[in-house]
């Protein structure tokens, strides 16, 4: 079984000894909850068998306190045995989807290796797996190369390829051990497009991004030369990559995907750096003159290098989170899945997210800050472990100058569950929440 190492310091928490019923029921639970829960994200929870789980859940109450690293193992063995397990065959991965079977290539590796998820390029009616293998294996790192399910212009901002990337790294953490805190994405092309959109929109689930030469969504178009032309970029992107290391270049006189959107990103990533002291200092963005469509000398080779040391900030002191709940491309008539919900990010959560709210949190101590645009409060929690917080002190959660709670949350075991099934990251698990 692994030893867990979560957000700073809980490592170090004093061992608890839950009572044998308490564990028992939390077991027998587990068993049920990891059968029961859809195999990738390509499906849904039945609402009424995850609300009858969820209230079993619940019923369990209190864990002591330290109990979290020994609940998250014992969690985590019972979603390694009881899930499905992956189809792996001679080098690649298949995955039952409603599109029909899906794959990608996977290169394997040594104990607990980073993760490098590489994006193909190409567009309508063009892409292949082998050209992001070709330019993203790493040796000593696992290595998943999806094939784009439907090769459509931005197949990795669509519903299926969403939903498809996502499955395959849910299934990496689980049944790869891959360490959940050296996950890394990168693409050329249209795959820069896609490392750009999930590095946004996904940022926690990352430690660094490569998203070589794409474009972000933007309006009146996203293929435009110039910054001066782009009016807006897609939402719910940007503002969120304020604790990730990025590293990616384009051309300027790049004609398959024109510089503008990226230069005007850029110019944006400066004006948020400028006005948020330690924020998006691990972006490394370079623009090539006289580059087309192309890798400069040296590259992916040198971003990787970059990218690959750096951690994961797993439980970031500020957390930036601007949502979008329907990212461009929207499904098309042909689609069989809808756009996946997103209602965690790092250590906040919100049960209904509203299209371009914008929650900043900031945690000094247990002092926790909001800034809330485009929505109240309501709604939102606060997840938490004694690694972030000083658990014999009072948490105090203040909107401004308003004071909104004062008080010890307690761990308890829904919430280990919960936050452990967002993701299925045994490093991103917290046992205490904040309901605002």
């Amino acid at each position: 079984m692994f030893g867990v190492v979560l957000c700073a310091g809980l490592a170090h928490a004093q061992k608890a000894t839950p009572d044998r019923s308490l564990q028992k029921g939390l077991t027998a639970l587990a068993e049920e909850w990891w059968k029961a829960r859809p195999p990738s994200r390509f499906s849904d929870w039945d609402p009424g068998v995850r609300a009858g789980l969820e209230a079993r859940a619940r019923a369990l109450g209190p864990i002591p306190e330290g109990a979290l690293a020994q609940f998250t193992e014992l969690l985590w063995a019972s979603a390694k045995k009881h899930s499905a397990k992956p189809d792996v065959k001679k080098g690649k991965l298949t995955l039952a989807t409603p599109y029909g079977e899906a794959w990608c290539y996977v290169s394997s590796a040594t104990k607990s290796p980073p993760l490098i998820v590489g994006l193909h390029g190409g567009g309508a009616g063009a892409g292949s797996a082998d050209e992001a293998r070709s330019n993203w294996e790493r040796k000593g790192c696992y290595g998943i190369y999806p094939q784009g399910i439907e090769l459509v212009d931005d197949t990795w901002n669509t519903v299926h390829g969403e939903r498809f990337v996502l499955s395959l790294i849910e299934l990496a953490k689980l049944h790869f051990e891959v360490d959940p805190e050296h996950v890394y994405v990168g693409g050329m092309s249209m795959g820069g497009t896609g490392s750009w959109f999930f590095a946004g929109r996904h940022t926690d689930l990352f430690a660094g991004a490569a998203p070589f030469s794409g474009v972000v969504m933007a309006s009146p178009r996203s293929q435009l030369a110039t910054k001066e032309e782009v009016r807006a970029i897609q939402h719910g992107l940007v503002p969120n990559v304020r604790s990730l290391a990025m590293a990616y270049t384009i051309g300027l006189e790049d004609k398959n995907t024109m510089p503008g959107t990226y230069l005007y990103v850029a110019a944006r990533l400066s004006e948020l750096a400028k006005a948020d002291p330690g924020g998006y200092a691990k972006i490394r963005f370079k623009t090539i003159p006289g580059l087309a469509h192309a890798f400069p000398p040296g590259e992916p080779k040198t971003a990787l290098d970059y990218l690959f040391s750096e951690k994961r900030d797993t439980c970031p002191e500020k957390v930036v989170w601007e949502y979008t709940s329907d990212p461009s491309p929207q499904p098309g008539t042909s689609d069989k899945v809808t756009r996946i919900a997103n209602p965690f990010f790092y250590w906040l959560g919100c049960a209904q997210p509203a299209d371009k709210q914008m929650i900043r949190a900031t945690r000094e101590g247990n002092e926790i800050t909001l800034e809330v645009q485009g929505r109240g409060t309501s709604g939102v929690t606060i997840f938490l472990n004694s690694g972030m917080i000083d658990p014999a002190k009072d948490v105090v959660v203040k909107l401004g100058d308003k004071e909104l709670y004062r008080g010890q949350p307690k761990p308890d075991a829904w919430t280990v569950l919960e936050t452990l099934d967002a993701r299925l990251d045994r490093a991103m698990v917290f046992d205490r929440r904040i309901e605002l």
